[in-house]
């Protein structure tokens, strides 16, 4: 094995480690309060992306920081995506519910949805109109923007030095499921209250979607937001109803699988400037 590939995995662990490290850290009041929001949440949010900027100072100094930064402004790619990010996994959510009023279940009770946005139950229209509003504020305030230059930027570069794209993405959607174990015991809301048995397959499932998108947008860091906040806005919103039956989340969790399956056969190697 060459130094630079001995070196290269040195600072994947050294990634993961050290984005454990903060993250876990910063977290460390809920572990102490019992009537922590999920506004405790946020910083620790953080870690994924403050180790990716630390490590590639430690690295490549200045350099690496703008290398690594310059991701986030890639957005001159094919519109397809940009549609796939915001609305994918809500239209995955949408077919498992169809599938599962098809299969003998019941249609969820939307009202739950409008309560959560504090609204009534006859504000639907004005539930659609503020669902742009919700979504950004999510993404831009929420984990979307605070891990994604750390998950894909960083670590999803590194690892396809090493292993392919479909592996790199395992691995980091497994560790990305492991890195909220935390907030599953002292603030289990910010998880959307999802069973630990189906949230570790559904994230590493996605970790195989967010590799698939970032090798198809030249290692776009703007669209992994992008899904990351449509993922949020999907399983925050439909999660009201979707995440609280046993049935319907199991097989809203298979289609993200079948998905990330059929999305793995066209993401067998980098797409060209992935890893610059």
């Amino acid at each position: 094995m060459s130094v630079t590939k001995n070196n290269e995995r040195a600072s994947i662990v050294k990634y993961f480690v050290l984005t454990f490290l903060i993250s876990w850290i910063l977290w460390s009041p809920l572990y102490f309060s019992e009537e922590a929001s999920e506004f405790w949440a946020l910083p620790g949010a953080w870690g994924p992306t403050i180790a990716a900027i630390i490590l590639s100072y430690m690295n490549l100094g200045k350099d690496g920081v703008r290398k690594l930064l310059k991701k986030l402004f890639i957005w001159k790619v094919p519109f397809k995506y940009y549609i796939f990010s915001i609305f994918g996994v809500l239209l995955v959510g949408i077919l498992a519910i169809l599938f599962y009023r098809i299969t003998g279940g019941s249609f969820p009770d939307f009202s739950v949805v409008l309560k959560g946005m504090g609204l009534s139950e006859g504000d639907l229209m004005l539930a659609l109109l503020l669902a742009p509003l919700f979504f950004l504020i999510n993404t831009l305030l929420g984990g979307p923007i605070a891990e994604e230059l750390g998950w894909r930027g960083y670590a999803q570069g590194i690892l396809q030095k090493n292993y392919s794209p479909n592996i790199s993405g395992l691995i980091i959607g497994f560790l990305w499921s492991i890195w909220h174990l935390p907030l599953f015991f002292f603030l289990p809301q910010a998880v959307g209250s999802v069973p630990l048995w189906a949230y570790i397959p559904l994230m590493t499932a996605m970790g195989v979607i967010f590799s698939w998108l970032y090798n198809r947008t030249r290692g776009s860091v703007l669209l992994a937001i992008l899904l990351h906040g449509g993922m949020n806005f999907a399983h925050g919103f439909l999660g009201a109803d979707i995440l609280s039956d046993r049935n319907l989340l199991l097989i809203h969790v298979s289609f993200i699988i079948i998905l990330a399956i059929l999305l793995s056969l066209k993401n067998k190697k980098p797409a060209a400037s992935s890893n610059a």
